[in-house]
């Protein structure tokens, strides 16, 4: 009978989501537009850290991240779209870490997101393990045989591992504290012997909370 009701209702009134309930949020960014800065002291990582120099200090600031204390450290910032659109930017701090069993590298990473866009603004923020072994997996394969007769396909891997949820979300984007949070990264095989580099591509994925 419950369900007999529920369908009348959906009959008479349409969906039963309240006017102005939240949507799921989609975030991108892509290197070649919306990269500001990369720093990191990872080995054999596919991005180069961008250059960043002050005219009141000497040298390339991005080079103090290489001490010890911070091997396998990364630190991002990046501007954000919806659709197509700037949005606003995020920061990623992550650290790339060997899982002692599996032997498989993962990451846990940090990201602030600060948007200011007309369907979404305030800050959200996120802490997540990344399982990132299928994503080195492919561009080892690609660095391998750089030449080989690769795709020009986009590979998407879902970054996240196991379900996070945001734990802070401000002023509009107060309907996601507590959502689901799914970070997917993207890669096309054929960079490598185009570019001479990956182009990076992610895609945040944030759902209100249930």
């Amino acid at each position: 009978m419950r369900a007999v009701i529920h369908s009348l209702l959906l009959f008479v009134c349409g969906s039963l989501t309240p006017a102005g309930a939240a949507e799921k949020l989609v975030l991108e960014m892509n290197m070649d537009e919306d990269l500001l800065t990369i720093t990191h002291h990872i080995d054999n990582f596919p991005f180069k850290p961008t250059m960043n120099f002050s005219p009141d200090l000497a040298g390339n600031l991005s080079d103090r991240i290489k001490v010890d204390s911070l091997k396998a450290h990364l630190a991002v910032t990046t501007l954000v779209r919806i659709n197509g659109e700037v949005a606003g930017f995020a920061t990623e701090q992550e650290t790339v870490l060997t899982d002692p069993e599996t032997k498989q590298p993962y990451a846990e990473s940090a990201w602030l997101f600060t948007l200011n866009h007309p369907g979404a603004s305030g800050f959200l923020a996120v802490k997540q393990r990344e399982n990132a072994a299928p994503t080195f997996a492919l561009v080892q394969q690609v660095v391998a045989n750089p030449g080989g007769n690769w795709d020009d396909k986009e590979h998407e891997f879902l970054s996240t591992d196991g379900v996070t949820l945001v734990q802070l979300a401000t002023e509009g984007l107060a309907p996601y504290q507590g959502g689901r949070f799914e970070e997917y990264n993207y890669v096309t095989t054929s960079d490598l012997k185009k570019y001479g580099r990956f182009r990076a591509k992610i895609v945040f994925i944030i759902y209100p909370k249930e």
